[in-house]
């Protein structure tokens, strides 16, 4: 028998059993649909409604290059959704990549990998890893998030420097509702939902883009209960609705954000090719590095322009600065220099840097590629610092007067 006889018997098997209790019961009330067929529905109805809502003049995405995009990041999240919620197991919960060079979201970094696992604020868990090498490794706990919720709240944070580092680089973490008695401790609020790993590198070759590499990572719950049933349609529905309630919250997220509409910290300027003074995410809000300092601001250039963004950084464990689109999205970095981090920067010979963001390569050092694009966000991190981080200056010059 070859592989393509052997599926076709094997499915007939599977459909004769399935068909069985259907045979006997005559057929399906159609006044009680399938619960997971009835979530599909939802879901397909929710992908047509965010086009419907999110992508449009209402949002200021008129153009077609913007709604295009627009359509590409629902995907993104549709795909997120699914990695994340439709066989997550918070009992017995494992970390899955957050993003990857093609599945970008909440502003992703090519200096970082990020890691998601769902979790329950009344179970307790034990987290092994590695530093594996990484300028800064951080655990943050976020609330509201259970179920594809988008989360409310960074409920608890530690860095490396509250854990217990072997020689071989490898940690222990508890992440408990109550404090153990021994122990690296990771608090896990009545709100709990998940906790999000980040693993920030400082290479010349940005992390996302060697093939294969992984942070050593595991979690284990203590005590889980025994196995449950195979999934029903009950519980197969309630996956479906997990992955459009984060899908929704993330569209939501994401388009606001671009719009203007959303709520904005002061480090964020929305002034085009101006910052203002770096700041730290407050915990209320969700989803941000709790132990970083940002700065942002958008970029409009015109045609042979470039803007010129020339600073001190801080003290600090990591540096870096890239593009994204309206979408808090990476632009292509497999392809294209579009961020630099510590490594990768150039400095002027008193000891400041100068980044250059241009269409096409100006023959400077210091270039990051737009991709052509005439507007678009720049996005800055530093990671532990001490002291005062200096605001950066950006001026728009034209590339003849560049070079």
């Amino acid at each position: 028998m070859d592989r393509r006889d052997f599926i076709l018997a094997a499915s007939a098997i599977g459909g004769a059993a399935a068909a069985a209790p259907v045979s006997q019961a005559a057929s399906l009330d159609v006044a009680s649909p399938v619960a997971s067929r009835s979530a599909m529905l939802g879901l397909l109805k929710a992908l047509d409604s965010l086009q419907a809502d999110y992508l449009s003049p209402a949002w200021r995405i008129q153009s077609a290059n913007d709604i295009a995009e627009g359509e590409r990041l629902l995907l993104h999240l549709l795909n997120t959704a699914i990695n994340f919620w439709l066989e997550a197991d918070a009992e017995r919960p494992v970390f899955t990549p957050y993003t990857t060079p093609t599945r970008k979201l909440l502003g992703d970094n090519p200096d970082a990998l990020y890691y998601f696992a769902p979790v329950r604020p009344d179970r307790s868990y034990r987290i092994r890893g590695n530093l594996a090498g990484a300028s800064f490794t951080s655990f943050t706990v976020e609330g509201g998030s259970a179920a594809g919720g988008t989360a409310s709240a960074s409920t608890a944070a530690i860095d490396d420097a509250a854990l217990a580092v072997g020689p071989d680089g490898s940690f222990e973490i508890i992440a408990s509702p109550e404090k153990p008695p021994a122990g690296v401790w990771l608090p896990l609020a009545a709100s709990a939902g998940q906790i999000t790993t980040r693993h920030y590198f400082e290479s010349r070759n940005c992390i996302v883009n060697q093939p294969g590499f992984q942070v050593p990572l595991t979690i284990e719950a203590l005590a889980p209960p025994p196995l449950a049933a195979a999934p029903d349609d009950a519980g197969i529905a309630a996956r479906i609705l997990a992955v459009e309630r984060f899908v929704r919250g993330m569209m939501q997220m994401s388009i606001a954000g671009g719009a203007g509409k959303g709520p904005r910290p002061a480090w964020f300027s929305t002034t085009p090719n101006v910052f203002t003074a770096p700041g730290q995410w407050q915990s209320e809000s969700g989803y941000g590095n709790m132990h970083a300092h940002y700065c942002a601001a958008p970029f409009v250039l015109g045609h042979e322009q470039a803007l010129v963004i020339e600073g001190e950084l801080p003290d600090c464990r990591f540096a870096n600065v890239m593009l994204w689109n309206r979408y808090m999205q990476t632009l292509d970095y497999t392809r294209r220099q579009i961020s630099l981090n510590r490594a990768q920067m150039h400095f002027l010979p008193d000891g400041r840097y100068r980044v250059v963001v241009a269409g096409r390569d100006p023959g400077v050092p210091g270039w990051i590629d737009t991709e052509g694009r005439a507007s678009g966000l720049v996005y800055w991190r530093f990671l532990l610092a001490r002291g005062a981080v200096p605001t950066p200056v950006g001026r728009v010059v034209s590339l003849t007067e560049l070079a």
